[in-house]
């Protein structure tokens, strides 16, 4: 069953050489400055043979949630510091969340 509410964000980043340790950080401190009411899950996944990518996958109670919080003014200045850290623009897609395993059976 489809939950059609729950809006999904993945991102794949790819910090300068070197830099992937700060690039999570700064991702970090975007959660910290705003206010992000609507977020249910967010992690920052590490790429196992590219020591310069991330994923991150988000999870929100529905895109306006997702639209509010990440155009307030905290999140979007916060954002313009992690523009420094990456090699290329991120490349994002949106979905809804199809199925959600919450570790119960």
């Amino acid at each position: 069953m489809r939950d059609i509410s729950t809006f999904s964000v993945y991102v794949r980043m790819t910090a300068q050489p070197g830099q992937r340790d700060a690039l999570i950080e700064r991702l970090r401190e975007v959660l910290r400055v705003g206010a992000m009411s609507g977020l249910e899950s967010f992690s920052i996944n590490v790429v196992l043979d590219d020591p310069d990518t991330i994923w991150i996958t988000e999870s929100w109670a529905d895109k306006l949630a997702h639209d509010t919080a990440t155009h307030s003014h905290p999140v979007v200045s916060a954002t313009q510091r992690v523009v420094s850290l990456l090699a290329e623009p991120p490349v994002t897609s949106y979905g809804h969340v199809a199925y959600r395993h919450d570790g119960r059976l």
